[in-house]
């Protein structure tokens, strides 16, 4: 088995990857694909040194499935497949016990702090995991975690059905959210400069335009109020 390891100086090499026995609350999954995220841009580009000690794994957007479970490990099933949330919690520090694990004083961004998906052998603790459907489509799987961000854009956007969207930007993340806006309900128009993601979006059947060419200002005003997660409405 082979792993992509980030060794600074914006170079990987591709190495061996030797499975382990998964810990009690772990399981070990067979990596079947993985995204390239903004943020493993951001730790090629050596923007992340402080957080990454190479030669790291890194890696989130993932897909696989369940090959070996560890002792405590309730509810899933060898064979399971299964995505990521790369957000891994202690659950015990003041901000877990109130609820609020997503900002947990000793969390673990998986892929930054701690080995990632670039592997096709990985442990991970179960609480991360989620399951999929069986007959789910695997490569649009690995959409799961990026797609979750979006969702949780429009959800505080409070992006409700007949309102008007502006999304500035028109990347991985830009794109999904014109989507999940546009399954709300809302009207979507993605400012974006670049022609190959311009194209896109229009195949995808979201309003795109250039606001190198048109004046997107004299449009805002159109709207009653933005927000602040890159869109508008």
């Amino acid at each position: 088995m082979k792993a992509a390891y980030y060794q600074g100086n914006k170079s990987f090499f591709i190495g061996d990857c030797t499975p382990q026995s998964p810990d009690i609350g772990e399981v070990r999954i067979d990596v079947l694909c993985c995204g390239i995220c903004g943020t493993d841009i951001h730790i090629y580009r050596g923007h992340m040194a402080e957080r990454i000690n190479p030669p790291q794994v890194i890696g989130h957007e993932m897909l696989g499935t369940i090959a070996e479970i560890g002792d405590g490990v309730e509810g899933f099933q060898i064979g399971d497949p299964i995505v990521v949330r790369p957000l891994d919690s202690c659950n015990h520090c003041p901000a877990c016990k109130a609820g609020y694990r997503h900002i947990c004083q000793n969390l673990n961004f998986i892929g930054i702090d701690s080995p990632g998906a670039f592997q096709s052998s990985w442990n991970v603790s179960a609480q991360v995991l989620h399951r999929l459907p069986q007959d789910m489509d695997m490569e649009i799987a690995a959409l799961i975690e990026p797609l979750a961000v979006a969702c949780h854009d429009v959800r505080l956007g409070q992006i409700r059905s007949g309102e008007t969207v502006v999304v500035i930007g028109g990347g991985p993340i830009g794109m999904l959210i014109s989507l999940v806006a546009k399954s709300k309900g809302a009207s979507v128009t993605l400012a974006e400069v670049n022609p190959f993601r311009i194209d896109l979006a229009k195949n995808l059947g979201i309003n795109a335009i250039n606001p190198v060419e048109e004046d997107l200002e004299k449009l805002r005003y159109r709207y009653n109020r933005w927000c602040g997660s890159g869109c508008c409405v």
